[in-house]
């Protein structure tokens, strides 16, 4: 039938456009325009070159790579993930969640290629969604994470605490009076 049914993923045929569509956005360059140097207008120098500024605790200047990066190479759901990251150190878990959630998007097919990549994805966005409340919403992509990596101890250590703390608040809510 074309689909994996233990992850509900597609095969051969997806498995090979993914990796055809990942190619084709890792080797776009930006046009030569005079004020920038070759590496610069290469999205995966510009990737490179944000990595090291993560390393170095440099997040401000890190995302300016990435977004540099994804403005040569939009298509490129890396880009978007690692940025995510950066965004999260730096407490800017809105902005993480729409890089997440784009990274997502593109991060189809749903193939086993990009299996551990959408894993990393939704369980990084709900950690954004967690920092910001919304803890059902964070409970759902663990979830996810969780269906697509069920051998991950640590996604279900997640599943639980987020569980447990919405089981909490249910019971305090339901126990609060109005005044």
């Amino acid at each position: 039938s074309g689909i994996n049914a233990e992850y509900g993923e597609s095969l051969k045929d997806e498995e090979e456009a993914w990796i055809e569509k990942n190619v084709r956005a890792q080797n776009v360059v930006k046009p030569a325009d005079g004020d920038t140097k070759a590496e610069e207008r290469n999205p995966m120098w510009l990737s490179d070159k944000a990595g090291v500024f993560y390393k170095q605790g440099n997040f401000p200047a890190a995302i300016n790579a990435y977004s540099e990066a994804i403005k040569i190479s939009p298509e490129l759901p890396k880009l978007y993930i690692n940025r995510a990251s950066c965004y999260i150190v730096l407490n800017l878990f809105g902005d993480a969640v729409t890089d997440c959630t784009r990274a997502l998007e593109l991060l189809n097919p749903p193939v086993e290629g990009n299996r551990m990549s959408r894993v990393r994805t939704l369980a990084k966005r709900g950690s954004a969604y967690c920092q910001l409340g919304q803890l059902d919403k964070a409970l759902s992509d663990y979830k996810l994470a969780q269906k697509l990596a069920p051998e991950d101890e640590k996604l279900r250590e997640d599943v639980d605490l987020l569980e447990s703390k919405l089981n909490t608040c249910s019971m305090t809510s339901n126990t609060a009076i109005a005044t």
